[in-house]
C-alpha cells in the first residue's frame, strides 16, 4: 500500500538533464535487478535524490518511442497513472501534457502539466531524448481534493544499439508535494526507475501491430533511404530540422 501511495508521485514522466547538471550530483548505484541498473543521484541542499535507471530492451527505438508517445495510453503502463491527455501540441517535436496519478485513500491524488519536447542527434550517437519540465497551464487547474506537483522534471534518452536492441536511460527529479515525509519518498522511490521500464517492456508486447503509422515515419528502417538520415521524411517537419539534428523550436 505505501508503494501505491508515493510512487505515483514521483512519476510525472517521461527525461534527460544536461551533462553538467549530472556531474553535480554525487551518483550512488542501488541495485541491478531484470537487466536494469538504478541509482541515486545526490547533491547539496535536497532531501530528495534523482533516480536514474538504465537498461537495454530487446525492442527497436522507435517502437519504444511509439509507447511514449502515445500519452493517451500511459494509463496501460506508467505506474498508477488514471488520466493522460495531451493539452496541445503544436508540431511532432513539442507537446504539453496533463497527467494524474490516482492514490488510494487516505492519500490524495497528485497531478501536473509538464512541457515535453523530443530531440533526434545521429552523432556521435542515433538518440532520441524525450525531456519533460512542470509548467503551469490556466486550462488545467487544481482540481478540489487534489495535489499539484511543486516540481518535476526529467526524461528518458533512447540509444539505438542494433534495430532490435534499444540502450534506454530513464531520469526522474521530483518533489510531490503534500504531506509525505521525505525520508518515506527517499526510501521508497529507489523502485521507480524498475517500475517504469518494467512497465515499458510489458507495453512492448501488448503493442506489436499498434504503430505502423508512427514507424512508418519515423523508423530508418522503412524509408526509402535507410542509409542517409537526412533524408528522412516527417509530415510537418522541413528537411532542415531533421539534418543532422532534429529537436523542437
Amino acid at each position: 500500500m505505501i508503494y501505491r501511495l508515493i510512487g505515483a508521485a514521483l512519476l510525472l514522466c517521461l527525461l534527460t538533464q544536461s551533462a553538467a547538471a549530472q556531474e553535480a550530483l554525487r551518483w550512488e548505484t542501488l541495485y541491478t535487478k531484470h537487466g536494469i541498473t538504478v541509482s541515486a543521484g545526490h547533491r547539496v541542499g535536497s532531501d530528495l535524490p534523482v533516480l536514474k535507471g538504465v537498461g537495454v530492451l530487446p525492442v527497436n527505438l522507435y517502437h519504444l518511442l511509439a509507447i511514449v508517445e502515445d500519452v493517451k495510453r500511459h494509463n496501460e503502463w506508467v505506474y498508477r497513472v488514471a488520466r493522460a491527455e495531451i493539452v496541445e501540441r503544436p508540431n511532432p517535436f513539442k507537446l504539453r501534457a496533463y497527467m494524474r496519478f490516482d492514490f488510494p485513500w487516505p492519500a490524495s491524488d497528485r497531478d501536473g502539466i509538464v512541457n515535453v519536447n523530443v530531440k533526434r542527434t545521429w552523432s556521435p550517437h542515433h538518440e532520441i531524448g524525450i525531456s519533460f519540465k512542470r509548467t503551469v497551464d490556466r486550462r488545467k487547474p487544481v482540481y478540489e481534493g487534489v495535489v499539484r506537483v511543486p516540481w518535476s522534471r526529467g526524461g528518458t534518452t533512447l540509444r539505438w544499439l542494433t534495430p532490435t536492441s534499444t540502450r534506454v536511460e530513464y531520469l526522474i527529479d521530483t518533489d510531490p508535494g503534500g504531506m509525505l515525509p521525505k525520508w518515506l519518498v527517499r526510501w521508497i522511490s529507489q523502485d521507480l526507475p524498475l517500475k517504469i521500464l518494467n512497465g515499458l517492456r510489458r507495453q512492448v508486447k501488448k503493442t506489436v501491430n499498434d504503430y505502423d503509422p508512427f514507424l512508418n515515419a519515423w523508423d530508418p528502417r522503412r524509408t526509402r533511404q535507410p542509409d542517409s538520415p537526412e533524408t528522412f521524411s516527417l509530415p510537418g517537419v522541413p528537411q532542415s530540422a531533421l539534418a543532422p539534428t532534429a529537436t523542437a523550436p
